[in-house]
């Protein structure tokens, strides 16, 4: 029997979801039914589907249709795609709507007999035809492992694949990115991402190994096929032999325990190996990234509920143990503890009193419950027995006397945790009203890692535990609220209607972020790319005129043309803002800089002056008058 066919449906329409659904299911399709475009593509980086079908009139994710964004992933240019419209509903908007698409097939009426199933059918199988090679042939295949990852499903994960040695990769998708973690013989050996900031050379650069320049060569080598030394040199970095091996495991281990730690999103894992000529291996201990992983993105609530129904226990090292002990790449501290765990303390004494801060006690016991490391016995027993075997004398610890925590430290923690109580749910994690669901998360977890009473269980911090507490109830209020795309719209929403802006239009939210998105790309002087975001600002919000000063700016510095002809275009973007907003001072200083670079000084001092007529402290107006000269 054939193996049925997975295909990804994306349709906004409820009732011809569910009829496609059923329909596709009928003729053999294993249906990945979804109806928003960001979770369509979770499901295409995870679960690989063999075909797409998506609905012409989805809505568009961050400017960009999502078939464009399927066709810039790693795996999107193999699959068929199937633009679906509307014509069952008679609002069908004709293959003219799919022309800037680059999809396999357009059908105007998708529950029209012997319409779809026949033309999914032969795109099937004309792509079953390609004899697929290296990435691609692992990709291909059914996912032996998927799900989503809501509950921390990666841990365990990877101690199965350890476990049976497994070839494959693991693919994880949130939003718009997925990352990917290769396996060879059970161990995590290579890692890649549609992120860009969690590249290679990002990451090099983070670490000072590699400059802007440098970072920006390096990433251009590698896209052009060269192999990391080989692009490193190009870049004039000399890195090699351990040296370089070194930079890769330690990349490796950092992408890996990030990806352990993700809460949002799809995860699946694709037997093989094929993909070994294609990417750079390295080995590190197999289970060392989910141990350090933990501790760098878990909180201990997570760590504790697994270890609670054993607190009254006694747990001892299992036979597993010995033979995991290099697989595990402990350090001396986690085997000091380790060496405690000897079958006659109790778990909950062990925690509270043995080796090691609280926080590094949970999460290594957590590790052992997880690996096997350690069994539980309701009866103290002999290291080394069966955990039936007679009962022993139970082993006693003092308590630990907790340490003052240093004054700079408390005052520190004090001021912070006054700063995220005090402002908005954006301040608090430090970002920026731009920040997607991603930069949410990863703030988040470093955030309420930092603040967390546990990180400092050493320590009597007994006069900061309440503020800390308050801390963490902000934190988990700015998560919840941030992470979910219209509930982080409604709260900008909010907050501008909160702030005297001075605008004669209604706020628009996505046009707001659009605008900080291109002033971000203004400061790194990347005119392009502020161009394009402030025209989507103008475009989603008109009628305010604030934005056009932005966008006249951009393309007067844009790189390419002629001076004339973009100052002509600016000044057009000027002129229509002001039937706008004739009192907006930017619009004419701007102008008047164009003027004045354009050799007209006369017409730049007059619109300065006319700024200055109603509004005498511009002080962007005087400045601008000084450059011109009185």
């Amino acid at each position: 029997m054939a193996p049925l066919k997975t295909l990804l449906l994306a349709e906004s329409h409820p009732p011809t979801l569910e009829h496609l659904k059923g329909l596709l299911s009928q003729a053999g399709y294993t249906v990945r039914a979804v109806n928003d475009p960001v979770t369509a593509l979770e499901h295409f980086a995870a679960d690989n589907p063999d075909v797409v079908v998506l609905s012409v009139d989805l809505p568009r994710v961050e400017g960009a249709h999502v078939v464009h964004l399927i066709r810039g992933h790693g795996q999107g240019g193999r699959v068929p795609i199937v633009a679906i419209d509307k014509g069952h509903l008679g609002r069908a908007r004709g293959v003219s709507s799919v022309l800037d698409l680059k999809v396999n097939a357009y059908v105007s009426d998708p529950l029209k007999p012997g319409e779809l199933v026949p033309r999914l059918e032969a795109l099937v199988r004309a792509a079953q035809a390609v004899q697929l090679t290296g990435l691609a042939a692992t990709l291909s295949r059914p996912a032996v492992n998927s799900g989503a990852l809501k509950g921390h499903p990666l841990p365990a994960l990877f101690h199965s694949i350890y476990r049976l040695r497994r070839d494959g990769v693991l693919v994880v998708a949130h939003r718009g990115l997925s990352r990917r973690v290769y396996f060879l013989r059970g161990g995590s050996v290579s890692y890649d991402s549609t992120a860009k900031a969690d590249s290679l050379p990002g990451y090099l650069l983070a670490r000072n190994v590699l400059n802007p320049q440098q970072a920006q060569r390096v990433t251009e080598a590698l896209d052009s096929g060269l192999r990391i030394g080989a692009a490193l040199a190009d870049a004039g970095v000399e890195a090699a032999g351990e040296e370089l091996l070194q930079l890769l495991r330690d990349y490796n281990r950092d992408r890996v325990e990030r990806v352990l730690g993700m809460r949002e999103g799809r995860y699946a894992f694709y037997a093989g190996d094929e993909f070994t000529s294609e990417v750079a291996s390295v080995e590190v201990p197999p289970l060392a990234p989910v141990l350090d992983g933990a501790r760098r993105c878990f909180t201990m609530r997570v760590m504790a509920g697994a270890l609670r129904a054993h607190m009254g226990d006694y747990p001892v090292r299992s036979q597993e143990f010995g033979r995991d002990l290099q697989a595990m790449g402990l350090d001396t501290d986690d085997l000091k503890i380790a060496m405690q765990v000897n079958g006659r303390i109790a778990l909950k004494d062990l925690l509270a009193h043995g080796r090691g801060e609280l926080r590094m006690a949970y999460s290594l016991l957590w590790f052992l419950k997880l690996t096997g490391g350690v069994t539980f016995s309701s009866t103290p027993v002999a290291t080394g027995t069966d955990v039936l075997s007679a009962a022993v004398l139970p082993d006693r610890i003092a308590p630990r006397k907790r340490k003052a925590l240093p004054p700079e430290t408390a005052a520190s923690l004090r001021e912070e945790a006054l700063r995220i109580i005090t402002r908005s749910y954006f301040g608090g994690l430090g970002l920026d009203i731009a920040a997607d669901a991603e930069a949410v998360e990863r703030a988040y977890h470093e955030t309420a890692m930092r603040f967390h009473p546990d990180t400092y269980a050493e320590f009597d911090i007994s006069d900061l535990k309440d503020l800390l507490e308050l801390v963490q109830d902000r934190l988990s209020a700015s998560y919840r609220v941030l992470s979910v795309e219209e509930k982080r719209k409604a709260y900008l929403q909010y907050l501008f209607s909160r702030m005297d802006v001075g605008r004669n239009a209604a706020v628009v939210v996505d046009a707001e972020i659009a605008l900080r998105r291109g002033e971000s790309a203004l400061k790194r002087r990347d005119f392009p790319l502020a161009a394009k975001a402030f025209e989507e600002a103008v475009s989603l919000n008109p009628d305010e005129p604030e934005y056009y000063p932005f966008l006249a700016w951009a393309t007067y510095r844009m790189p390419t043309g002629a001076p004339m002809v973009r100052a002509q275009k600016a000044q057009q973007v000027l002129k229509k803002a002001l039937s706008l907003g004739p009192y907006v001072e930017r619009l004419h200083i701007i102008s008047a800089i164009i003027d004045m670079d354009l050799g007209d000084a006369p017409l730049a001092r007059k619109k300065l002056q006319r700024v200055l007529e109603y509004n005498p402290y511009s002080q962007l107006a005087k400045a601008a008058l000084r450059k011109v000269g009185r």
